[in-house]
């Protein structure tokens, strides 16, 4: 795994794609754990206008990610494109820092912000610029990149919480952290990143962007898709009742809601990049197989649990588990398109669309029913189920040969 991340490190395109997903996933941290509250508390905005609004901002996420991400094989210049969506992620930031009113946080959230999602390109960059590796090593290599993630998450939160408060500031001062993260992502683009060319093995135009859209239809693409969209689901599921388990169920505090998010979030970094190393050997299909035994251990260790300490106590299980869920898909899509890193890509925004919205219902059906904690067994259930779904496919569904 060192060789990896040495091989990251020295690697001078990479190296800037790590850094890009950083500073990129740091504005991102910036604004999201605050969203409801800059909308619904400061910029009084309705609780239905704001669930809408989170509704479609999930839609264009999806249409511009899969857009994204297959425009990215064909693109002249992918530093030209990737310029282009950092600026429109610094002018929407700057716009609703300037101009705070709930329309224009709609404008901005809808429209602005998802347009500016750089990782279909960094995913896509980072795959090229592995081509001559295996799919084990470009794997580890994706995984590594994706650990900057994490790690932006483990701090930036916190810190732009208590900056905002210490400092007496008001929280829509988010954005403006946020667009001065966009611009240095924007200094990063037009320094560090050289200019690269157009992939002639390709077809570009309508013609070969409708082409990639009906692979993306192909039944077994869509069976796997769907295998992975419900094995990453009870990650999500997992945000909606570990607080409510800790907080409600147990009678824990909000600092014991945040000590576990943030202590998930670290555990997951170091465990990200094992995963990293031991996929070369076991592929991407065990690998995840692998992480879903593990998450649904946490799962019904956090159903049996009867006081705050005890669900502490599954932090590295926790971390172990969704690690593997949130690092290994990637590599997995790249992998179904070899050659073509932007079509695969385009695959994990629709994954994450169809895991959130299988969570949503999980959870909607499922504490109707029975508890948080049951709720809980439900999601092993779901997770165990969705990892044997996975290696059925993978073993009776094959892949068609593009022509």
């Amino acid at each position: 795994m060192l060789s990896t991340i040495r091989f990251v490190a020295h690697h001078p395109v990479l190296r800037v794609y790590g850094l890009l997903m950083f500073v990129a996933s740091c504005a991102s941290a910036a604004s999201l754990p605050y969203r409801s509250l800059m909308a619904i508390e400061t910029l009084h905005m309705s609780e239905q206008m704001f669930a809408l609004m989170m509704l479609l901002a999930t839609l264009t996420n999806v249409v511009f990610g899969v857009t994204i991400g297959i425009v990215s094989d064909f693109a002249g210049d992918r530093r030209r494109l990737m310029s282009i969506l950092v600026i429109v992620g610094l002018v929407g930031s700057s716009l609703l820092w300037m101009v705070q009113t709930a329309w224009m946080m709609a404008f901005v959230v809808i429209l602005l912000i998802p347009l500016a999602n750089m990782n279909p390109l960094i995913y896509a960059g980072t795959r090229k610029e592995t081509a001559a590796m295996t799919a084990g090593e470009a794997g580890a290599v994706n995984s590594v990149v994706r650990t900057t993630m994490s790690a932006s998450w483990v701090a930036i939160p916190v810190g732009v919480a208590a900056v905002l408060e210490f400092g007496g500031l008001g929280v829509m001062n988010v954005w403006g952290v946020m667009a001065l993260l966009y611009l240095v992502c924007l200094a990063l683009v037009r320094i560090f990143l050289p200019p690269t060319i157009r992939d002639a093995n390709v077809p570009g135009g309508v013609n070969g962007f409708f082409s990639a859209l009906r692979e993306l239809g192909n039944l077994a693409v869509l069976l796997r898709l769907l295998a992975v969209s419900l094995l990453t689901s009870v990650n999500w599921l997992n945000g909606y009742i570990q607080p409510l388990v800790i907080k409600t169920t147990l009678g824990g505090s909000l600092a014991d809601t945040g000590f576990m998010a943030s202590g998930i979030a670290l555990v997951e970094i170091p465990f990200m990049l094992g995963w990293a190393a031991g996929m070369r050997r076991l592929g991407p299909v065990n690998t995840l197989a692998a992480g879903s035994l593990l998450y649904a251990v946490f799962l019904l260790g956090l159903a049996r649990a009867t006081s705050v300490w005890q669900v502490h106590a599954l932090i590295p299980i926790a971390g172990a588990g969704a690690a593997a869920i949130l690092s290994v898909p990637i590599s997995y899509f790249q992998d179904m398109f070899p050659g073509r890193p932007g079509l695969g890509t385009s695959l994990y925004p629709m994954q994450t669309f169809l895991g959130t919205g299988a969570a949503a219902g999980i959870f909607a059906v499922s504490a109707h029913f029975t508890t948080y904690q049951g709720t809980a067994i439900v999601g092993a259930g779901v997770t165990l189920a969705a990892a044997v779904l996975l290696v059925a496919v993978e073993r009776r569904v094959p892949m068609e040969k593009a022509a």
